[in-house]
């Protein structure tokens, strides 16, 4: 299974605004250099995240983006479907198809365990889980690629 640049980009994204301190804007065109993506994408994945009521825009000088909900609200089921719109690792399981083969598949039980056990782990997983997992995964603060701060309520 492999998920698109649109998804991976667009949790380093996130990743990026949960880094902030005290959730002080991010100008997408910053993060775009920084992450080596370009700003037109960068701006299509905004697009496909605004729906999620995940992001908190400011126009203007001095504007940019910020999480509007904490990391700890924010599932990753909910941002993987809205980025890559379909997840399902065969394309007969996808939301509103109908498989031609249901009753002759010999693959069909694996395959849509496979999907519940994704779908599940993308359920119990939010922004916040990711930052732990980070936090836990690098004793040296140097290995990470994003300082990662406490947000204040």
């Amino acid at each position: 299974m492999k998920f698109s640049t649109r998804t991976r980009y667009g949790l380093r994204f996130l990743l990026r605004l949960a880094a902030q301190p005290d959730n002080s804007l991010l100008q997408l065109g910053q993060v775009a250099q920084e992450e080596s993506i370009s700003p037109g994408y960068l701006e299509q994945i905004v697009r496909a995240l605004k729906p999620l009521g995940i992001l908190r825009a400011v126009r203007g000088s001095g504007g940019g983006y910020a999480l509007s909900k904490p990391p700890s609200e924010i599932n990753m089921e909910d941002v993987f479907l809205h980025l890559e719109g379909e997840i399902s690792p065969v394309s007969c399981l996808g939301r509103g198809k109908v498989c031609q083969r249901e009753g002759l598949c010999s693959t069909r039980a694996f395959w849509h365990q496979l999907d519940e056990h994704v779908r599940d782990f993308l359920r119990h997983q939010t922004l916040q889980n990711i930052i732990e997992s980070e936090r836990s995964c690098c004793q040296d603060p140097g290995e990470h690629h994003v300082e990662l701060h406490e947000r204040r309520p």
